[in-house]
């Protein structure tokens, strides 16, 4: 899209993922440097002293909501009883069918629970892309991040996000959204997310399974963030010295078992049965060269030999990185993820 903002490559993943940074309140300050800060790129510093901080960023947090030949969006906000302004960004095709409901889908962004955003150039994008390519509703959500807040927030976040996408089933109703009302089909939602986003969906998808009536049509896991104490196939050797090993115990301080959290480790003790996953059909989306594809793919395989009554599908990008179609948008990996996606969503 000609008014869509592309990107510059960069060589290191840490510098590429620093694009994904937002300003906010907690970034670094000169009052708070400490002789010897742990700092854990791209996501937080760590001062020791009992301060910290979101890693510094050089780029704009916010870009406003775009409307050009091929989609339209706007910004909103979710009624939430645990989180009073729960932000988002809706994605719809500029010329919609008034008497055609098209999928919804509700997607969340990466970022190790401490960094990105639902406003910023990159997740912007691909979005409005997939609206516009895909022929759905898209919703981007702005979950609530560390080190303000901690898991399980964004699971939180994530079931508000849900619940109110499903109570447009009825006509009307207060906190109604006139674009989801008129054109969303909410007998066919879609669940998404990449790396952090992609395990707040798949935390999302057993919580609706485990409770009645909320289930959705499909879930879709681009890169997801696992972890576990226990290497499996393919998993880096040293990948408990990764700054994403390393960080998960600053987003979720209060998780007993640590990286075998069921928030973190799907197979974890005590994570609730795969088979209760509550959608019909998945799809789990790698990367050649990230280091959580083993991980990534031992998911898959795991849900596959489960008793879980749903399909499932893994698509693998040979030769790309970790959220490669976030931050190359223009790269033809992420056109084919658009394609993939669109047919996951659209072809029953």
């Amino acid at each position: 899209m000609a008014s869509l903002l592309k990107i510059r490559y960069f060589p290191s993943i840490f510098l590429l993922l620093q694009l994904l940074l937002h300003t906010s309140n907690s970034q670094i300050s000169p009052k708070t440097q400490s002789p010897n800060p742990l700092i854990i790129q791209p996501y937080i510093v760590d001062y020791r002293n009992g301060t910290v901080l979101r890693y510094k960023s050089n780029t704009t947090a916010f870009v406003p909501a775009l409307n050009d030949t091929r989609v339209q969006s706007k910004d909103i906000n979710i009624p939430s009883s645990t989180y009073h302004n729960l932000r988002a960004r809706a994605f719809l095709p500029a010329r919609p069918d008034p008497n055609k409901k098209i999928p919804v889908l509700i997607y969340f962004h990466g970022g190790a629970f401490c960094i990105g955003s639902a406003f910023d150039q990159l997740d912007n994008h691909f979005l409005a892309r997939v609206a516009a390519e895909a022929r759905v509703l898209a919703i981007g959500i702005d979950y609530r991040l560390y080190p303000e807040f901690t898991v399980p927030a964004p699971y939180d976040d994530a079931w508000a996000a849900l619940v109110w996408v499903t109570v447009h089933a009825a006509r009307t109703g207060p906190g109604h959204d006139p674009w989801l009302a008129r054109y969303g089909d909410v007998k066919r939602i879609f669940v998404g997310g990449d790396s952090a986003g992609g395990t707040i969906a798949h935390n999302l998808a057993i919580r609706a399974g485990l409770g009645p009536g909320l289930r959705f049509t499909g879930l879709f896991l681009a890169m997801p963030y696992f972890l576990g104490s226990e290497r499996v196939p393919l998993e880096p050797v040293d990948i408990s010295s990764h700054p994403n090993y390393i960080v998960w115990s600053y987003v979720c301080p209060n998780c007993s078992g640590g990286v075998d959290n069921p928030y973190i480790n799907p197979f974890g003790p005590g994570a609730p049965s795969i088979t209760q996953l509550g959608c019909k059909k998945l799809l789990v989306y790698t990367a050649e060269i990230d280091e959580l594809r083993g991980r990534d793919m031992w998911y898959y395989e795991k849900v596959k030999k489960s008793k879980w009554a749903g399909q499932a599908r893994l698509i693998e990008a040979p030769g790309k990185s970790h959220v490669f179609h976030i931050l190359y948008p223009d790269d033809p990996a992420t056109t084919k993820l658009i394609q993939d996606l669109s047919a996951f969503i659209n072809i029953e």
